[in-house]
């Protein structure tokens, strides 16, 4: 079988020594949307193959790979690229700010995006628009379930969904089906966290399926399943290393499936695993991401908790409870409300003060 288009784009570029962040630079693509196009999960065109062309220096090898037009997003549009990078200050906001700050500039961004795609006359145009609106939409899916408004956030993720379809997407709608399992998940519901993601687990993406396969590792902890739950927690990490650099969820951490792992292990009751997992993972999640520095460090306290380390976990929550307060996250305060339900049992004399700062939280 000859090389496709993606494998030849992914040769060149390494030949030349480029790494996705130079690439990305020199073609004017988002590094996300490149290593989809270097793992084959968007249909080269006649335009695309040309910038390629230009940036490799690929002698006419690329131009005979391209498709006839689909959904090419003009790279040296102003107005995509404008939104595009507007997209990357609101997600900014989105690591250190609470939630509802953020749907005040998302929500009408979305609105604004889908009205220009609808009226462009120009048909690349419209597709990058309804690409944009899809990727502001789902953020503000994301952003409402922080918000605590499951609701909102379905219906959210439903119009991200379609506005990807309108814009030659199909792939957003099996990621719409990973995003219903985290809602199970966070519910506590394990059984239809499981076939949620067990849907999405049917897309012909391979990040998908690396997510999904998360999800359905942490549907069945939750249940107890030990042995599927392992199963699937190998499974995520094959397709994890088969995708590389793009992957779908949390940009924040490095190892997700590592992650996913001592999410799993906690609620198997293998805390001391999970704890020595997340002692190596949590440090490494950038300091301006509060967020996620604020979720995975609640559940590194909590395995520890769990572990007898009780001391230990109560310092690590008091090193948290600023980042906890500013990102107000809905989710968060589920873990933050388990530790304190934990410390009230156990009544240690290192959580008396940790008990009370937790319940000016919750209850503020």
């Amino acid at each position: 079988m000859s090389p496709t288009f993606a494998q030849q784009v992914r040769r060149l570029r390494r030949e030349r020594g480029l790494s996705l962040t130079k690439m990305a630079e020199r073609v004017r693509y988002s590094k996300g949307y490149l290593s989809k196009i270097e793992n084959g999960q968007v249909r080269p065109t006649p335009e695309m193959a040309k910038i390629f062309e230009d940036a490799l220096s690929a002698g006419g090898l690329l131009l005979t790979l391209a498709d006839t037009p689909a959904r090419p997003i003009p790279s040296d549009n102003r107005v995509l690229r404008t939104y595009d990078s507007m997209f990357d200050h609101h997600r900014v906001l989105g690591h250190r700010s609470d939630p509802e700050s953020v749907l005040l500039a998302l929500r009408p961004q979305v609105d604004v995006l889908s009205r220009m795609a609808r009226s462009a006359d120009d048909p690349g145009l419209s597709h990058g628009l309804w690409l944009l609106a899809a990727k502001y939409a789902e953020y503000a899916g994301w952003m409402e379930q922080e918000r605590g408004d499951d609701v909102a956030a379905a219906e959210m993720t439903r119009r991200a969904v379609s506005y990807a379809v309108k814009g030659g997407d199909q792939e957003l709608e099996a990621y719409a089906q990973v995003r219903a399992a985290e809602f199970a998940l966070y519910r506590g519901d394990a059984r239809s966290t499981v076939l949620w993601a067990r849907r999405a687990s049917k897309s012909r993406s391979r990040a998908v399926q690396a997510v999904a396969a998360q999800r359905e590792a942490q549907g069945y902890a939750l249940a107890g399943a030990t042995t599927l739950c392992e199963a699937a927690l190998e499974q995520a990490s094959a397709l994890q290393a088969d995708v590389g650099d793009f992957r779908y969820g949390s940009t924040s951490l490095i190892d997700q499936v590592a992650i996913a792992t001592a999410w799993s292990y906690h609620e198997l009751g293998r805390h001391t695993e999970a704890a020595a997992i997340l002692d190596t993972e949590v440090p490494l999640i950038e300091s301006t991401a509060l967020r996620a520095r604020a979720r995975f460090g609640l559940r590194r306290a909590l395995a520890h908790a769990e572990a007898g380390n009780v001391d230990h976990a109560c310092a690590l929550i008091i090193d948290l409870l600023d980042d906890v307060r500013q990102v107000q996250s809905a989710t968060v305060n589920i873990d933050l409300s388990a530790f304190g339900k934990l410390l009230s049992r156990i009544r240690p004399v290192a959580g008396r003060e940790v008990i009370g700062e937790i319940s000016k939280i919750l209850f503020a």
